[in-house]
């Protein structure tokens, strides 16, 4: 067996996570394996690769073979576990390769979903996704330099490049100034680009949040009449864009870790829905208020998005009487904290009696 690369690591990891208890038993669809790729970040040609690496070392099979529908092999089972079980540290060196700095900013970034903002923890794991990728952005670079030789192998303010008898003069400040310049205008131009599709996902988790005060005060209050709401309203809307626009890429790094973090907190909110859904033996007082714990740090961290990226001046709201997205969140979590409260009044009472 050869070493499998990172991306096959981090796929088969996931894909180990979606089988849960099934182990050998579990038969992951194209539809649903594709689905596990994109959602780990892997890119069409990375998973292409990672399936390849994994069926050439025996890790998956396609069961039956005329499918592409994934199984493990027994010995797939262990390597998964054992990759499942491993955890990159905060102290550990930065990685020096694209794929295993990728891989790990993978983990990172889902491990956000499991700590408050602006806790310490959330802090340290901020600090070690920006080294990652000031480090993938250096290591870039440095991959892109061979084809740009040319501009690059001249020396001094006023140095001359002679390519094929023909005189390149060039003035090296000239050249470097506009670059910097043209910066801020990229990452201006990358919020715009993507303010469209955050603002839509935003008012999906605004929906989801009422949605949930609704059910939660309904089944608390034990109100004879509930809401009829199914699984699927609890459901985020995705973006098309991020993360792989090169306008990702063009977004000043604060920025980035914002998005970072609030689309991340999207995922959390879906693994509980469909996690808890219809499990047998669950109250659904405690469902909602799981749904509703997620959909507020989902809000909370789109209220750091909407700040970073202008999205009250680029996508004001429609007719004044709605208020600006800010306000209608804060509106929301009041009623949240109040839906609290309340319950927790209904709990004491009927403690005492």
């Amino acid at each position: 067996m050869t070493p499998l690369g990172p991306s096959a690591r981090l796929f088969v990891a996931e894909l180990r996570r979606f089988a849960g208890d099934k182990r050998l038993n579990a038969r992951i669809t194209p539809m649903e394996w594709m689905a596990i790729a994109k959602k780990a970040g892997l890119s069409d040609q990375s998973r292409s690769e990672a399936v390849t690496d994994l069926l050439r070392n025996k890790v998956i099979v396609f069961q039956p073979e005329t499918t592409q529908i994934i199984s493990f092999s027994p010995q797939g089972i262990e390597i998964a576990d054992q990759l499942v079980r491993e955890r990159p540290k905060l102290e550990d060196p930065i990685p020096q390769d694209l794929d295993s700095i990728r891989l790990e900013t993978a983990y990172w970034t889902k491990d956000l979903t499991t700590c408050d903002p602006g806790s310490n923890w959330w802090e340290w794991v901020q600090a070690r996704l920006a080294e990652l990728r000031q480090t993938e952005q250096r290591l870039d670079a440095a991959a892109l330099a061979p084809q740009q030789t040319i501009q690059a192998n001249f020396y001094g303010a006023n140095a001359r490049v002679n390519v094929g008898s023909v005189d390149h003069s060039s003035n090296s400040a000239s050249e470097i100034h506009p670059v910097k310049a043209e910066s801020p205008n990229r990452h201006s131009e990358a919020r715009r680009l993507l303010a469209p599709e955050l603002q839509r996902t935003i008012d999906r988790v605004l929906y989801i949040h009422g949605r949930a005060i609704a059910n939660f005060v309904s089944h608390s209050a034990d109100s004879s009449i509930k809401p009829t709401d199914l699984k699927q309203d609890f459901i985020p809307h995705w973006p098309k864009l991020y993360p792989n626009s090169p306008s990702v890429r063009d977004l000043a790094e604060e920025d980035a870790a914002a998005l970072i973090s609030y689309y991340d907190s999207l995922h959390a909110l879906d693994d509980d829905v469909n996690d808890w859904w219809g499990r047998e033996g669950q109250l659904p007082v405690d469902l909602f208020n799981t749904f509703l714990h997620r959909a507020s740090r989902c809000l909370r961290l789109a209220l750091i998005c909407i700040e970073k990226f202008e999205l009250e001046t680029l996508i004001p709201p429609p007719y004044e009487s709605w208020g600006t997205i800010s306000f209608r969140i804060n509106q929301s979590l009041n009623s949240e904290e109040q839906a609290r409260n309340a319950h927790l009044a209904r709990s004491e009472t009927n403690a005492k009696r």
